[in-house]
């Protein structure tokens, strides 16, 4: 009996085969490079990949898998090798080329990938077809971004490379290791190793984000991308981190704060997605108190935009690297400390401190509020006005806490323009709290 899951499967791995061969046999147009195999012997490795893996299911073995991977390891070497005698054979000029133009090079970038597609092909075998699809779109975008990355590598200096170990060290090797358990006195559970040592992360991930970010595409666009980013993981952390950057990069503060007013704009807009995922219900009351807000961060956004669009920064090679591990914990301790503050006041004072422990839990982080006013509504009855004036007293803290990090850490220019923005969207916020008071 036919089964249409095996023919769907080997049919994924051809389409991952042919879509990159095709990527591949695009390339031939630079005459400078050379290819081993194009968008036929794609298609058929992909084929193989995943016929191979049928093949060790059926006979209980990964011996067929291993085989067909030697052999396309094998067929591979021989390619080159064979390049190699006919690139000598022919005095240094390629086969088909004329005397004296420049030599071919033989690179290994199609062979790596024919040896992923193989393996590809083996993943859409046993099912794994969106973990394959996403992978074959990373390498496609590898593939095809061959200058944009060498453009990328030739701008990097030691220290951004030393930058980078840093960076892996503490997000790869120590934050595993840290026990993901809370300590403290019972109800005041929030000393939790792993999540302050996250947080830390967070804090000078986005700053390497952003730097990473502007490296590649200017710090124009850069900027942008990198306020967009920040205020879906933290708006707090890329405040406080490119804070810290603008008394270094005080030509970039301009760039800074509006990246900073973009964050801002969004952590609001993500707020509100996740309060209506957890609540559907709350879709239309929180409507007006999250997303009202986002209107003066925008506005103020376009207005920097248009009061610095004549202002280009030509080079971005002074722009100084983003790793500093000081600030971030130092930050970390005290988002610890308002934490512990804002979880006792809830403990000792009880639900009828409600707005108050919003506001300290606010200074600190919008979600921990979120979880906490939504878990309330949902299993004691928490009423609509209470928990919308949680989150307006919680998003009142936080902005004021965000503008008193631009204020203490940050360039006497990013001072000056972050003002208005705090100014604007703390008026929108106190409104919208005696609208409902």
């Amino acid at each position: 009996m036919l089964e249409f899951s095996v023919f769907y499967r080997l049919a994924a791995s051809i389409g991952i085969g042919l879509i990159i061969g095709m990527q591949r046999e695009h390339t031939y147009f630079d005459q400078s490079d050379r290819h081993p195999a194009g968008v036929r012997t794609f298609t058929l490795v992909g084929l193989g990949g995943a016929m191979a893996a049928f093949l060790a299911a059926l006979m209980n073995s990964v011996a067929p898998f291993v085989t067909g991977f030697v052999v396309i390891g094998l067929l591979l070497v021989a390619s080159h090798i064979a390049f190699g005698l006919s690139h000598r054979d022919f005095g240094g000029a390629a086969p088909g080329s004329a005397q004296g133009s420049a030599p071919t090079t033989s690179g290994i970038t199609t062979s790596v990938a024919l040896v992923i597609v193989y393996l590809l092909g083996g993943l859409c075998w046993y099912g794994q077809l969106l973990e394959s699809c996403i992978i074959m779109i990373v390498m496609l975008w590898i593939l095809t971004a061959k200058e944009q990355l060498h453009s990328f590598a030739k701008k990097l200096s030691k220290e951004d490379v030393l930058a980078t170990v840093k960076f892996a060290v503490i997000s790869g090797l120590i934050l595993p290791f840290l026990p993901n358990q809370a300590y403290g006195p019972p109800g005041l559970e929030v000393l939790n190793p792993h999540t302050i040592w996250l947080f830390v992360v967070f804090i000078s991930g986005i700053g390497f984000i952003g730097y990473v970010l502007i490296k590649l595409v200017g710090p124009g666009k850069g900027i942008w991308l990198t306020g967009l980013l920040g205020g879906i993981a933290s708006s707090t952390a890329l405040t406080l981190n490119l804070a810290g950057r603008s008394k270094e990069n005080e030509d970039y503060a301009p760039d800074f704060t509006l990246g900073i007013v973009l964050s801002w704009s969004v952590m609001y807009v993500r707020l509100y997605l996740i309060c209506i995922v957890l609540s559907g219900s709350l879709a239309k009351p929180l409507a007006l108190p999250l997303l009202l807000p986002v209107v003066p961060g925008l506005a103020y956004v376009a207005f920097l935009k248009i009061r610095e669009r004549n202002v280009q920064h030509e080079h971005c090679g002074d722009f100084s690297n983003p790793f500093h591990l000081g600030p971030a914990i130092k930050f970390g301790i005290v988002f610890t400390c308002v934490m512990f503050v804002a979880n006792a006041a809830r403990v000792y004072l009880g639900s009828g401190a409600l707005l108050a422990c919003s506001f300290l839990g606010g200074a600190a982080e919008m979600d921990a509020v979120a979880f906490s006013v939504i878990d309330m509504h949902l299993k004691s009855g928490l009423d609509i006005r209470n928990l919308v004036l949680a989150f307006l007293f919680a998003s009142l803290a936080n902005t004021l806490t965000k503008g008193g990090l631009v204020f203490f850490l940050s360039a006497k220019s990013m001072r000056k323009a972050i003002v208005p923005a705090v100014v604007l969207i703390c008026a929108v916020t106190g409104g919208l709290i005696a609208f409902y008071m």
